[in-house]
């Protein structure tokens, strides 16, 4: 991403290195703030409306006036597995004003799940943690490793943060034994997937709903491993929220990978 194409007058950024930053924030009235593992570099000079939306507008390609039902959920998914958050003043025919934006940065780091996938080898898992914890990131690395080990394994990549097709081939590294169906809703991809492809391992991303489990429980009930994430601080709370309380046990998950910060070591639950 060029930022000095994005954010021309903001001079401090002209030499800035983006590329390890979690999160980047744009409000009005307040300097960029971008979010390293190590802390935050925040700049000098607070950012105006008219340059927050001409950010929002330079981030999304010029698509933000063809994308208002994607912007009906919040965000936008960017090429490379990025994800754009947006905030703002909601209309009748979309979005009317852009108050703030959230630049979730994907990274690949390819190893991070080295130490969990023997323990998980075989079993439905489910990775839980609050947003920021890296789980998409440990879903993508362990589904790299299934895929590199012969597995045969699909992967419904509904907002395209996984395996972020582009022309036609995954430009973060899910593995050489992967089938990626991007931009549908997980439920049905899943479904497409264990009908179409034969996998033997299924993943998906950021499991909501009821629809989202009574598909997951289908597959694991057809034989299949699942690899999945939700928001959660535990698996009580996983299974507290409406239609998720089958999802752990016996015929869903045997698994749950908890990520509670960032850098800090995951703990793995055998679910009984």
């Amino acid at each position: 991403m060029n930022w000095q194409k994005i954010l021309p007058d903001v001079p401090e950024i002209r030499d800035m290195d983006f590329s390890a930053a979690r999160e980047i924030r744009l409000r009005p009235g307040h300097p960029l703030q971008a979010i390293f593992p190590e802390g935050v570099w925040q700049g000098m000079r607070p950012l105006s409306p008219a340059e927050i939306t001409r950010a929002a507008a330079a981030l999304s390609g010029h698509t933000l006036a063809i994308q208002q039902q994607a912007l009906q959920k919040g965000y936008l998914s960017l090429p490379g597995g990025h994800r754009l958050g947006v905030a703002g003043v909601m209309g009748e025919k979309g979005l009317m004003e852009i108050t703030s934006l959230c630049l979730r940065m994907a990274h690949e780091i390819k190893g991070c799940g080295t130490d969990i996938f023997p323990r998980i080898l075989g079993r439905s898992t489910i990775i839980l943690g609050p947003p920021g914890t890296g789980k998409t990131t440990l879903l993508r690395d362990l589904i790299r490793l299934y895929s590199q080990a012969g597995w045969q394994t699909g992967v419904a990549d509904e907002r395209g943060e996984i395996a972020a097709c582009q022309g036609g081939a995954p430009q973060l590294d899910v593995g050489k034994n992967s089938d990626v169906i991007s931009r549908m809703e997980k439920n049905r991809a899943l479904m497409l997937l264990l009908r179409a492809m034969a996998p033997q391992v299924l993943a998906a991303d950021e499991l909501g709903n009821s629809e989202d489990a009574v598909s997951v429980l289908e597959c694991i009930r057809c034989g299949v491993i699942l690899l999945a994430t939700a928001h959660a601080n535990s698996p009580e709370a996983l299974i507290n929220r409406p239609g998720m309380e089958k999802l752990l046990g016996a015929g869903g998950f045997e698994r749950a990978v908890l990520l509670k910060k960032i850098g800090e070591a995951p703990e793995i639950v055998e679910v009984i």
